[in-house]
């Protein structure tokens, strides 16, 4: 399946920390890992740093797939408000995700600073702007519910949000302990540090799901893998039968624009909306800006570079009636697949058919920072410790 089609922004950032060889022979190790994107890297760096031998094998090359497309605004709040969730799986477990995600943000800090400035990791704080007066009642009630829970959260009222940050909205939550990241970059130096701890590379090597059976799983070009557990890592590329009448493949489009001088607004501040979908956008390093939005339910990719274009244009034209200062024009724009559930919570943790079969996919737009909680979950499940956060996001719920 293909993920993404245009041109892609992070990919031209960094070049590969290393080329893997294709797995010719039949192998063994502890913990099959197969995606080597951002799931595929957290997880094989968790695992690694407890003593386990990891593999992990790409069918395409490491990071290139749906994170090459990722935007790398990593945030604590889900697409799901906290008090949706409270409705949809009640208080208790919706302040307990929320509680996993604001760990794992804190996490993934802590591993950055580990890792060389090059990975374009930078806390930041983000506004999430009711796009309406009636959203405007929707963001006091999330504004409730996160203080009543000591989350990091601060309420705009429009006075303050305009004079702050110049953005002439109803109204606005501002969170912090989020950051924004080169998703290429990212993959690149942690794939660095794995190597390190001893991790095996298998790229252009795809397995053959059908073959999977208790201790192994067979390459499409007829290589015997035996493990004791593995994890599919897999993002967008396929909705497994588990998942069948949980989640759905959308697409969404991205752009990268030229570079300015000076200061694009307050703080470079991460910037999205309650409006669904809804319009997101940051900074980059050298006055660039990512933003994305318009998403379609559809998996059906546009090949044709002029929809492309034409669409990241409205996703700049909107940016540009917020801040009509900004002259910028787009420098790449790419259309990518990416995949929702129906209860807005991502699939992490042991599969309800097979018990050393583990799925790691980030499903919503907080993908990063699922990954980073859903390889903490596994991580746990394989060592036998308990977790108070595996029970909300088990693929069998």
């Amino acid at each position: 399946m293909k993920l993404t089609t245009g041109q892609t922004y992070w990919d031209k950032t960094a070049k590969p920390t290393s080329s893997f060889p294709s797995l010719e022979k039949n192998t063994s190790t502890d913990i099959l890992i197969v995606g080597g994107g951002m799931s595929g890297t957290l997880a094989a760096f968790k695992l690694a740093s407890a003593g386990k031998k990891v593999t992990v094998i790409d069918r395409a090359e490491v990071g290139k797939g749906s994170s090459s497309a990722n935007t790398g605004l990593l945030q604590y709040a889900s697409d799901t408000m906290l008090s949706e969730f409270v409705d949809k799986i009640g208080e208790d477990d919706a302040v307990l995700f929320y509680r996993m995600c604001l760990e794992s943000m804190d996490e993934l800090t802590k591993i950055a600073s580990t890792l060389p400035e090059t990975t374009g990791y930078r806390l930041r704080d983000s506004i999430f702007y009711a796009s309406t007066p009636n959203d405007g009642d929707k963001l006091k009630r999330e504004y409730s519910y996160l203080k009543k829970h000591d989350f990091p959260v601060e309420y705009l009222d429009h006075q303050k949000l305009v004079e702050e940050y110049g953005i002439d909205k109803p109204a606005a939550l501002r969170t912090w302990h989020d950051a924004e990241v080169n998703p290429y970059q990212f993959i690149q130096a942690l794939t660095a540090e794995n190597l390190k701890m001893g991790v095996t590379y298998f790229e252009h090597t795809a397995v053959d799901m059908d073959s999977l059976t208790e201790n192994a799983i067979m390459s499409e070009s007829g290589a015997h893998i035996s493990f004791d557990s593995i994890i599919i890592a897999t993002g967008y590329s396929k909705l497994y039968s588990e998942l069948n009448g949980k989640a759905q493949m959308n697409q969404t489009f991205a752009i990268a624009t030229t570079p300015i001088d000076g200061e694009l607004w307050k703080d470079q501040v991460m910037v999205w909306e309650t409006k669904k979908p809804y319009l997101y956008f940051r900074t980059a390093p050298g006055g660039r800006m990512i933003a994305g939005g318009l998403d379609e339910e559809s998996s059906d990719l546009y090949d044709d570079p002029s929809v492309i274009q034409r669409k990241g244009q409205e996703i700049l034209d909107e940016i540009k009636e917020m801040f009509p200062h900004i002259d910028v024009e787009i420098e790449d724009a790419w259309n990518s697949l990416f995949g929702i559930s129906k209860d807005g919570l991502p699939f992490m943790g042991r599969s309800p058919h097979q018990d050393n079969v583990y799925y790691l996919l980030g499903f919503e737009g907080n993908g990063t920072c699922y990954s980073m909680a859903g390889a903490t979950i596994i991580q746990d499940l394989l060592e036998g410790t308990p977790n108070p956060y595996a029970h909300i996001v088990r693929p069998s719920r």
